[in-house]
Formats: structure tokens, sequence, C-alpha cells
């Protein structure tokens, strides 16, 4: 049944994107101020941000009341914010909304109204907050200077890979991307990167020392040996200036070496917790990203990977064909207002059959028979199926092995069809010794 509440959320967004925080500021500080209540790393970047942000969470959770705030959502809007292991409660929702309402209206009137992007961040620090969360580990939803979650006082900055995602708003260079995502950097705060490109690293070299802030760049500072791949997950060796860690993790994928070495960096520098090798191990083990090369379906099997840009598609290309020598049938569904064309035409290197839908839930989404056009292009066999159901069911009744991607609406709505957990989490997982298979 629909949530009344959470429609006029939804409604909110009428005014699109607001890169400003004086809206922010205001309404917070008629709720009190939340963001002062808790401790937090923060995670900017175009790529590796939600990984990063999720492995973080799951290693302060090992020790201290923690929380985490992501976006967006693979099925259900509670996933973007947790606090001790639990999803914000519906009942939590629609006492916020309505009991916040009034504030809500008054800004439309003196100024104007929060977004809801505006809203959910302030829900999400109330949250934390009314759960005595002692930290958080947020990440930005777009950009970063002057991204709502940008109130937060960070123990530690966190910057992972940029690209070339949302220039219409950012800037159409590296540097201006950049300088966008570097605006999180707070004064004395330590600051890691995972980005190695020369116009990144200059640009947040300059804003860290602008203000006095500690540049600690993830390839400079950290090594990894012993990488081994399976078809459940990796084990590799990962040295840091503080500890030798022993990872293992059941997120497969070469990308997330480096997203788990910035994330025990970030945990290494901050205050919240003493640096434990055993406790950062464990962390990382229990840790999930649901939608990130994650294997949803054996027979046959389907992978499902939320890559939906240019160099997300590379990280996804490179890190499948080490993961299995299999060329894939792809469900592709994608938004307007990506770089489709360059899309297609890198995850082409994995398959020569697309099937082309067009993702649910989006006012943004794509129509299939205008992406299939493009598609023709690039594919050399190119079905279309417009409703995304019977795209699946077409695609795993003829194909050995399916890949979804190209935009997260479309692999939460596969997800949802087959009930695949969101849980960011498994903390009773148990490793044992993998078979190796390359």
């Amino acid at each position: 049944m629909p949530n009344p509440n959470l429609e006029y959320l939804y409604a909110l967004n009428r005014e699109g994107v607001k890169l400003d925080l004086s809206v922010t500021k205001m309404f917070s500080s008629m709720i009190g101020n939340p963001e002062r209540d808790f401790s937090a790393f923060h995670v900017a970047g175009t790529n590796g941000k939600g990984s990063i942000t999720s492995f973080i969470y799951n290693v302060l959770q090992q020790s201290t009341p923690a929380g985490m705030y992501i976006s967006p959502h693979l099925v259900k809007f509670n996933e973007r914010i947790m606090a001790d292991d639990s999803f914000i409660e519906d009942e939590y929702i629609s006492h916020f909304i309505q009991q916040h309402m009034p504030e809500i209206e008054i800004l439309k009137l003196t100024d104007r109204n929060p977004t809801f992007f505006e809203v959910t961040t302030a829900m999400a620090f109330k949250y934390f907050s009314d759960r005595h969360v002692r930290t958080a580990s947020v990440e930005v939803g777009l950009g970063g200077r002057l991204d709502s979650t940008n109130i937060v006082d960070p123990e530690v900055s966190i910057i992972a890979n940029i690209g070339y995602d949302h220039f219409d708003k950012l800037g159409c260079s590296l540097t201006s991307i950049a300088y966008e995502k570097a605006g999180i950097i707070k004064r004395n705060v330590p600051v890691i990167l995972l980005d190695d490109k020369v116009e990144v690293v200059k640009t947040v070299s300059r804003v860290a020392e602008l203000n006095d802030s500690r540049l600690i760049k993830v390839s400079g500072v950290s090594s990894v040996s012993d990488l081994r791949t399976w078809e459940t997950g990796m084990s590799f060796v990962l040295k840091t200036p503080v500890e030798t860690y022993e990872i293992k993790t059941s997120m497969i994928g070469e990308f997330q070496v480096r997203n788990i070495a910035a994330a025990v960096l970030a945990i290494e520098n901050g205050k919240s917790m003493s640096p434990d090798k055993t406790v950062i191990e464990r962390g990382i083990s229990q840790a999930r990203w649901p939608a990130r090369m994650e294997i949803i379906r054996n027979n046959p099997p389907v992978m499902v990977d939320c890559a939906h840009n240019p160099p997300a598609a590379h990280a996804l290309v490179s890190s499948f064909k080490k993961f299995t020598k299999t060329r894939p049938t792809l469900l592709i569904g994608m938004l307007e207002d990506k770089d489709f064309f360059s899309y297609l035409r890198i995850i082409h290197d994995l398959s020569d059959d697309v099937i082309i839908t067009t993702p649910q839930d989006t006012p943004r989404a794509m129509p299939a028979e205008q992406l299939g056009k493009v598609a023709v292009q690039v594919f050399k066999n190119v079905k279309v199926i417009a409703d995304p159901t019977e795209a699946y069911e077409y695609a795993t009744s003829n194909s050995n092995y399916v890949l979804v991607a190209g935009s997260m609406y479309l692999v939460g709505y596969i997800k949802m069809l087959e009930k695949s957990s969101v849980m960011p989490f498994d903390r009773h997982n148990n490793f044992q010794t993998p078979k190796i298979t390359n």
C-alpha cells in the first residue's frame, strides 16, 4: 500500500537537484542540527564510493554503534539509511515527515522547498542522532562541495575514482569535477585519495594543502600481493603503513581490491577506533555491496552490476574477463542523461549479444526502442524488449549466462524479481578455504 508520507517526500523532487547548502543548513537547524551528534567518514567520487562506504561501515560496526547513508537505493527507500545493522523503519520515515512537514512548508514560502535528497539527508542524520550512532559512514550524493551531506564534520574525507558522470552539473573537465569532489575536504582532516589521474591528484592536492589537510594516496602508501580469486570471492594481502592484513571478501572484481585499501586506510587514520588487525579483517570479510558483480541466480548464472558510466564499464569488463572466460548475454537498460554510446562500445567487449530494455520507476529512463537504435551500431545481435520482466525471462530462458547492467534502476528491479538480498553485510559469514580458479 502506498505510503502518503513517502509520496510527499518524492514529490519534493520537482525542483530537481539544487547544488547549494543554504536550505540544507536551514532545515537542519530547524530540526536541531543532528549532524553534530555523531562523527563521520565522508566518501565522495564517481565510482567506488558506495563500496567504500559499506566497507567502512562494516568495520566500524564491529566495535561501535555505527550508521550508514547511501544513495540511491536498489529496491526500497529504507536501504538508504542504516543504523546498528537495521534499515530505517517505515514508522520512523512517516513520523519524520509528519513532524517536520511544517518546516518544509515554511521553507517553501520563505526561500525554496528542500529537495527530496536534502530532506532524506536530514532524516538520515536525525535517525543517527536518535539511535545514538557514534560514527556514520556517509556517501556523497552528487559532487561534494555543495552536496547536502557536506554539513557533516568528518574524521576522514575519502575521494574515490573520478569520472565524467554528471559533467553537466559539475563541469566538463576532470579538474573542475575533482574540485567539486574535493569540496568535502575540511581543515586539518586527513584525505584518502584513490584516484591516480594527474589532473585529479593535482587538484585534490591543492585543496588539501589550502586546508592544511594531510593527503594520503592509496597507491602511494599501500600495496597488494598474493591476490587470488574464486567463484564466490577473493583473498589478498594488504600492506599499509600501520599493518599487514590478510583480506578475504565475498565481493569479486579487482576494483574492489583498491576500494578495500581505501577503506582500511580511512579507518587507520580516523579517531573512532584504534586500528585492530582482527577487527578490520572481520569487518571487511562480512561486508557486502549488493549489485556489484553479484551473482543472484545459478541456473543459468545471472550476474548483476551497477556499472552505469564508461569508467565503471571499463572496470566491469576488466574484472569480468578475469573472473570467467564466458561470453554472456547482456541485458542492458540505461538512463537518458548517461553517455550511453560510449558505455555500449566498452561493454561490447564482453559479448556480441545484447537485450535492450527500459528501466523501471524513473522518468529519466531511456526508452528501449531508442537505445536499441544505438545498440545496433555496436552489437551484432540486438533484441529489444521494452518490458524488463519479459526481457529478463527471455534472457534467462535463452542464455547460458546473463549479465545485467547499465542502470541501478534496472539492476534493482531484477534483484526484486529474484528476491535477492539487499543487506550490505553477512554477520555470520565464515570463509572456508576456496578452490582457486585463477
